[in-house]
């Protein structure tokens, strides 16, 4: 069995090791000695990040062919990941935009393609969030969104809850094909909820504790992105 350990081969004792529940025990109290946490991993190939383990955990040593681990400080990864997320966020809320455009004009290919992209696209942003979340330990009933003019004061629990509410009334206007319903939803619902987004970031940024994000406007989130951008170009 090969493990290697953040992209490096690595000896790991195994006596009394038997299973790959018991080794993912062993990796993760070693990262928590240095403060760190097991970030992903993969077996045989596979990543199984964030995927449920309690069958994966039984599987025996001897039927491993490889397993690959990352580990650092999850507070760095989250950090890395939010700024993702917003710049995910901006293309999505130009794409339910235009979607509710097509929507309007005609129901066609063309628009059930780009509402499928849209729900595939809130798919991964809800997960991207729930990993940050888990990643920092922090709760979303004691998170608020701040607050726009004559707007009472939600907590971000609640904002997802308007946001699943929002797809379920969204998916029964598909079904009855209420095409010009779909698109009130998305502009007019789904939009201003996932706008919200571009303040609730900079508050879970500021539940980070690496470099200076602490403090850091809805503004300053979105220049730190634009900077990074360009130097990745």
């Amino acid at each position: 069995m090969q493990i290697n350990l953040n992209h490096c081969p690595e000896e790991f004792p195994t006596d009394g090791v038997h299973s790959f529940g018991e080794l993912m025990t062993c990796v993760s109290r070693r990262a928590a000695r240095n403060g760190d946490s097991v970030l992903k991993v993969k077996l045989n190939g596979e990543d199984i990040t964030g995927k449920d383990r309690a069958v994966l955990d039984l599987l025996p040593l001897e039927k491993i062919r490889e397993v690959e681990i990352d580990t650092g400080d999850p507070r760095v990864l989250a950090r890395t990941t939010l700024y993702s997320v917003a710049d995910f966020l901006e293309k999505l809320l130009q794409e339910l935009q235009q979607t509710a455009e097509l929507l309007r004009l005609d129901y066609s290919d063309r628009s059930n393609q780009s509402f499928l992209r849209c729900i595939d696209g809130l798919q991964v942003f809800s997960h991207s969030l729930e990993s940050c979340r888990r990643l920092l330990g922090i709760s979303f009933e004691l998170l608020f969104v701040p607050p726009n003019l004559d707007m009472d004061v939600i907590t971000v629990a609640e904002n997802r809850r308007r946001l699943f509410e929002v797809l379920d009334s969204m998916i029964e206007a598909q079904t009855n094909q209420d095409w010009i319903l779909l698109a009130d939803l998305l502009e007019y619902e789904l939009v201003p909820i996932l706008e919200d987004w571009r303040q609730i970031i900079p508050i879970i940024l500021g539940e980070t504790t690496a470099g200076s994000s602490q403090g850091l406007t809805c503004e300053e989130v979105y220049e730190e992105l634009a900077e990074t951008s360009e130097v990745a170009q």
